[in-house]
C-alpha cells in the first residue's frame, strides 16, 4: 500500500512539474534569453517607446535576479518583459518584489531599457 502511494505521489509530483513549466515556458524563454544580452547590446537595437504600469517581479538565472515588469497590454493580455538599466537600479531594488511600478523606456524585443522607474505602491 505503502509503495503504490509513493508511485502515485511521485506521479503528481511530476505532472505539476511538467504543468508549471508548459505553463510558464514563455516566462522561462525571456529569462533564458536575458542571460547574453549586454546593456550596450539592448541600447544599441532599441526601437519603439515603453511606458506601462505594472508589477515587479524577479526571475533567477545564472548570473543572478532578473527584473520583468508583468503588465496587461491593450488586448488585456498579461505581458512579462525583462528590465535592463544604461546605469545603476534604483537603490534598495530587489525589496520592490511585487509592488507596482511604472516604467518607461524603449522597447528592445522583449526587453525594455530603463530610462525611468518609479515605485507607485505595496504588493
Amino acid at each position: 500500500m505503502g509503495r503504490i502511494l509513493s508511485i502515485v505521489l511521485l506521479v503528481v509530483i511530476v505532472g505539476y512539474v511538467l504543468a508549471f513549466f508548459t505553463t510558464h515556458k514563455e516566462i522561462l524563454a525571456v529569462v533564458s534569453s536575458t542571460q547574453g544580452v549586454s546593456v550596450l547590446d539592448a541600447a544599441n537595437a532599441v526601437s519603439g517607446d515603453f511606458n506601462e504600469t505594472g508589477t515587479l517581479v524577479f526571475y533567477p538565472n545564472n548570473i543572478g535576479p532578473v527584473p520583468y515588469i508583468f503588465y496587461q497590454n491593450q488586448s488585456g493580455q498579461t505581458v512579462a518583459k525583462a528590465l535592463i538599466f544604461s546605469s545603476a537600479p534604483p537603490v534598495n531594488f530587489s525589496s520592490w518584489t511585487g509592488a507596482r511600478i511604472f516604467v518607461a523606456g524603449q522597447i528592445n524585443s522583449e526587453h525594455v531599457v530603463v530610462s525611468t522607474i518609479t515605485y507607485i505602491s505595496a504588493p
